[in-house]
């Protein structure tokens, strides 16, 4: 599981093998990145952690959002989704290629020899509370919101998720043994 919840939908993520969940949310990184930023008066958003995962042969980074609700019909709070996923995707890389003092140690050794060009990455939102009916809907207005991300760094609009707590067990994202 995640080793910094903050909540208990959060605490039923994982567990994942060693060294494929990076819990950007908590990196120092971001940390540094947004105490400069508040002096400004504005912050980072970004997303709880990414899921580095390999099945034949083919590798993906899936950066996850968990929310323990969704309004109805809020397009405020789709917008945020986005903004926190692609900060994430964005700031992964600038860690991965080292651009912040020439540091990626918080990324384990399975992240930092995983050659990007290969990688497929996945950007979900998963909403514990949410019903099934809910979910197309709310993925149509995510994928409108992140389609300039996805064409930027060649994301499939399909790899654009919309889960709820059943969802997430369903791929893999909880485990059973780990669900209240």
């Amino acid at each position: 599981m995640i080793t910094n919840p903050r909540n208990d939908f959060e605490r039923m993520f994982g567990p994942y093998p060693d060294g494929h969940c990076f819990e950007i949310e908590s990196s120092s990184i971001l940390k540094k990145i947004n105490d400069k930023a508040k002096q400004q008066g504005e912050g980072v958003k970004i997303a709880e952690f990414l899921l580095l995962r390999t099945a034949n042969g083919k590798t993906s980074i899936s950066i996850i959002e968990a929310k323990s609700s969704a309004p109805q019909d809020d397009d405020k709070y789709i917008n945020d989704v986005q903004e926190k996923l692609s900060n994430s995707l964005s700031l992964f890389i600038a860690i991965y290629l080292q651009r912040h003092n020439n540091n990626n140690s918080e990324l384990s050794d399975f992240f930092k020899q995983t050659e990007l060009s290969n990688v497929s990455f996945i950007l979900i939102l998963a909403i514990q509370n949410c019903e099934k009916s809910r979910l197309p809907p709310m993925q149509d207005k995510l994928k409108t919101v992140l389609k300039k991300t996805a064409r930027i760094w060649n994301i499939d609009l399909n790899s654009i998720i919309v889960l709820n707590e059943a969802g997430a067990k369903k791929h893999g994202l909880i485990t059973p043994t780990t669900a209240q």
